[in-house]
C-alpha cells in the first residue's frame, strides 16, 4: 500500500510540474498573474495532503476534482484582474486642486469640473464635459445722519458656462494604467451684471447715496476653440481611478455689448458701449489637475 501511494505522489507532482509549465509562458508576459498561480497551486498541494489517504481508492475522482479547482481559480484570477472599463461602459469624475503644496483639496473650477466618457469600444471613448458657474454677491451699506435708517447695497451676478466635446484613444499600458491621447472642441460663455442701489463707487465697496441707483451690463463674451490632450488613468482598485490630463490648444473669444444706466431721484440716463472686440489665444494646460472617477 505504501508502494501504491509512493507511486500516485509522484504521479501527482508529474502533473503539477506539467501543469505548471504549461501555464509558464502566460505567467511571464502577465507578471501580476505569477502571486496567483503560485497561490493555486499551493492550495493544490495543501488539498492533496488533505486528501492523501482517499486518493489511492478513487484517482480519476480525486483528478477530475482538483482539475476543475484549478480551472476555477484560473477563472477567478481573470476576474480579478479586470479594473479598465470596456465597451459600453460610462465613466465619470471630477477635477481636484490642491493637495501637494496645499494641504487642502478643492475643486477645480476649470473647464470639464465634471466629466463623463462613453467607450464605444475597449479603447476608444467619446467624452463630455461641463462646468457651470454662478456668483450671486451682496454687500450692504448704511446711511447716517440725515440718513439713519436708510441702507444700500451692491449686488453682482454673473454666470458661466463651460462645455467640451472630444474624443479619446486608449493604449494598451498595464493591467492598471490606462495612457491615451484625445482632442476636444471647447465652447464657452458668460454673462455679468452689477446693481447699487442707495450706493456709489463698486460692489466690493459701496458708498451710501441716497436716492442714486446704477446699474450696469458688462460685456459678454462668447468663445470657441480646439484642443489636443494626453493624459493617464491609474486604477487604485477595480474600476476606480486616479487621472492626470494636459494638453494644448486655441481658442476664439469675442466681447458683446456693455450698457450702463444711472438714476438720481427718478431720473435716467443710459450710456451704451459698443463691442470690446476679440481675442485668439493658444496656451498650454494641465486641464483639471487630479481627477478622481469610477466607471459603472
Amino acid at each position: 500500500m505504501k508502494f501504491v501511494r509512493f507511486f500516485y505522489m509522484l504521479k501527482f507532482r508529474k502533473w503539477v510540474a506539467q501543469h505548471q509549465k504549461n501555464h509558464q509562458s502566460a505567467n511571464q508576459q502577465v507578471k501580476q498573474k505569477q502571486p496567483c498561480n503560485d497561490i493555486k497551486l499551493t492550495f493544490l498541494i495543501l488539498l492533496r495532503l488533505i486528501l492523501r489517504p482517499y486518493y489511492s481508492k478513487n484517482q480519476t475522482l480525486m483528478k477530475k476534482l482538483l482539475l476543475s479547482l484549478s480551472v476555477a481559480m484560473l477563472g477567478l484570477a481573470a476576474q480579478a484582474q479586470n479594473f479598465k472599463p470596456v465597451k459600453g461602459d460610462v465613466t465619470t469624475e471630477f477635477g481636484l486642486t490642491g493637495g501637494i503644496n496645499n494641504t487642502n483639496f478643492n475643486l477645480n473650477d476649470g473647464a470639464g469640473l465634471l466629466r463623463f466618457r462613453y467607450f464605444q469600444k475597449n479603447d476608444v471613448a467619446f467624452r463630455l464635459g461641463f462646468n457651470v458657474g454662478s456668483t450671486n454677491k451682496t454687500n450692504n451699506v448704511y446711511g447716517t445722519g440725515a440718513n439713519e435708517g436708510k441702507e444700500g447695497f451692491g449686488k453682482l451676478k454673473a454666470t458661466e458656462i463651460l462645455i467640451n466635446l472630444g474624443i479619446e484613444k486608449h493604449f494598451a499600458g498595464t493591467d492598471r494604467l490606462s495612457p491615451y491621447v484625445g482632442a476636444d472642441i471647447l465652447f464657452g460663455t458668460s454673462t455679468s451684471k452689477a446693481n447699487l442701489e442707495n450706493a456709489t463707487g463698486t460692489v466690493q465697496l459701496p458708498v451710501f447715496t441716497d436716492g442714486t441707483n446704477i446699474e450696469t451690463k458688462f460685456p459678454s463674451t462668447t468663445s470657441i476653440g480646439l484642443r489636443g490632450v494626453v493624459g493617464a488613468d491609474y486604477y487604485i482598485a477595480k474600476r476606480l481611478f486616479l487621472g492626470v490630463e494636459a494638453g494644448l490648444g486655441f481658442a476664439y473669444k469675442t466681447k458683446g455689448k456693455s450698457e450702463q444706466t444711472t438714476t438720481i431721484n427718478n431720473v435716467s440716463v443710459t450710456t451704451k458701449h459698443k463691442s470690446a472686440g476679440n481675442s485668439y489665444e493658444i496656451n498650454p494646460s494641465v486641464i483639471t489637475g487630479v481627477r478622481v472617477g469610477f466607471a459603472f
